[in-house]
């Protein structure tokens, strides 16, 4: 799918909403939610769409309203409410106990004017479902990075999990980092006027802050606006470098940061997405390098 086609659906959902605010889940599912279906890249006149799913829960049976389907395995629930109505934690219970019963990694609940993705979480001993994104349908060109990951192209390939990884690495540098803002706009300040002259700290104090804030904004908003790059004796460092094509005449810039330890690289990353790339690179040194202990030990 093109910009444009995700525009006209925006634009003729928003259209029919206005018209009958009061859409019932029938009238939601056939003129807001199966265009949504066709648009991600499933064929809804298929096998690979099935509607009304059956499983059995518990003793009793149940349905979810989409099962979107791989090699005739699950792999996407859909469960839609009425756009007249509000999603609960009801609705959201709903649908993760579905995604559970069959093991099935991704779910989309919305009433065509709200929309709430999940994603199965299998990076513990407790696979659990989490909630990935919420938005309007007013807000939907801005997620729609988030809502294709339950495209059928993202999901056959398995790069709708590598995506979310970096989604969920990113919102978690930024609630680290406005968390513990105030801590580490300090401890900037002061690794700044020990190398200079502590009569400057009430001018390099705010500068600090405004550099956590635009840390933040960047990765919050997955903005292509240049990061301050940090270097410290070689050991980190953001650098673009050209990656040439064999077959292609164009270039791309892909971003690349390396951390190493005596002289050896320990870890590596790289992406086109210089905001990927720093979020992957904050989470790696909290979770691993105890990044906040050691900016409170200086």
């Amino acid at each position: 799918m093109n910009e444009s086609e995700i525009t006209a659906y925006v634009e003729q959902s928003q259209s029919l909403i206005d018209q009958a605010p009061q859409m019932d889940e029938e009238n939601t599912k056939m003129k807001l939610i199966q265009p949504l279906i066709k648009l991600l890249g499933w064929d809804m006149f298929s096998p690979e769409v099935e509607l009304e799913y059956p499983m059995q829960i518990g003793r009793g049976n149940t349905r979810a309203d989409y099962a979107l389907l791989i090699e005739t395995a699950p792999v996407v629930f859909i469960e839609a409410k009425g756009c007249d109505s509000t999603l609960t934690d009801a609705d959201r219970s709903q649908l993760t106990s579905y995604m559970r019963q069959k093991g099935v990694d991704w779910g989309l609940l919305t009433t065509g004017s709200q929309f709430e993705i999940f994603r199965r979480r299998k990076d513990s001993s407790r696979p659990d479902e989490v909630s990935l994104a919420q938005f309007s349908i007013a807000e939907l060109e801005d997620n729609w990075h988030v809502l294709e990951l339950l495209s059928k192209e993202l999901v056959k390939t398995g790069e709708a999990d590598t995506i979310a990884h970096r989604i969920e690495a990113r919102q978690h540098a930024v609630g680290t980092l406005q968390q513990q803002k105030e801590t580490l706009a300090e401890r900037v300040t002061q690794i700044v006027i020990e190398e200079i002259d502590d009569s400057l700290a009430q001018e390099i104090e705010p500068k600090s802050k405004e550099y956590i804030d635009s840390l933040i904004h960047t990765l919050a908003n997955g903005d292509e606006a240049d990061l301050p790059v940090v270097e410290n004796g070689g050991e980190i460092v953001t650098t673009p470098d050209e990656v040439v094509s064999d077959t292609s005449s164009t270039a791309d810039t892909e971003y690349i940061v390396h951390l190493s330890a005596n002289g050896d690289c320990v870890w590596s990353c790289s992406d086109e997405n210089q905001s990927d790339v720093m979020a992957e690179t904050v989470d790696l040194l909290i979770q691993e390098y105890d990044l906040i202990d050691q900016l409170e030990s200086f």
